[in-house]
């Protein structure tokens, strides 16, 4: 959060809808839907941005990921939460904008990351090492990348082509990592081709 002792801004841009129309959104309308001066708006949030993030991050969910002793429960446990995110209206609507307007502000852009992204992806990448240890996934499976993947092919769907994002998504998702051979499948395999066949006589 950018002020976890100044909820209040956050909640009202929000109940307010304003997240959803961030480029048009002002400090100004922020501070009379709270009944409060722009000044203590600003005492909280430097910008626009800091205050939409705030907003959006509390409405971003971030859940532990249970063990249940099954990856595949786990991992649609994870990607059934991107897509709750994602598919949330004020989520959808602000996030392009919001990074766009932050990119030219790398600190500020550094506290949305670890406020808005940072504490869900560890979690997801919790839940995936747990899969490496059992020997579900390959040891060298690279986490980040998977919820790359996941988010990246959400987002562009909710944005850009509107299909559906919907339980056979979220299970060709989740396949796309498990159907993967492990490390110790795979090592079987090309040992097993590299052993030549025994001479008969």
């Amino acid at each position: 959060m950018w002020s976890p002792h100044a909820p209040e801004g956050a909640r009202t841009t929000r109940a307010a809808g304003l997240t959803s129309h961030w480029p048009a959104l002002t400090i100004e309308a922020v501070a009379a839907a709270a009944g409060v001066g722009k000044s203590t708006i600003y005492r909280w949030w430097p910008n626009k941005e800091a205050l939409v993030a705030d907003a959006l991050a509390e409405v971003f969910r971030a859940d532990d990921i249970p063990d249940l002793g099954d990856t595949h429960a786990e991992l649609r446990y994870a990607v059934d939460m991107t897509i709750d995110n994602y598919a949330n209206e004020d989520i959808a609507a602000s996030l392009p904008a919001l990074a766009a307007g932050l990119l030219p502000h790398p600190e500020l852009m550094s506290r949305f990351r670890e406020a808005f992204l940072f504490r869900k992806r560890e979690n997801i990448a919790v839940a995936l090492r747990r899969a490496v240890g059992r020997g579900d996934l390959p040891d060298d499976l690279d986490t980040d990348l998977v919820q790359d993947i996941w988010a990246g092919t959400i987002l562009y769907r909710r944005l850009m082509t509107g299909s559906p994002l919907d339980a056979d998504l979220a299970e060709h998702l989740v396949r796309l990592v498990t159907d993967t051979p492990t490390h110790r499948d795979g090592g079987a395999t090309r040992a097993a081709a590299r052993t030549p066949e025994p001479v008969r006589p």
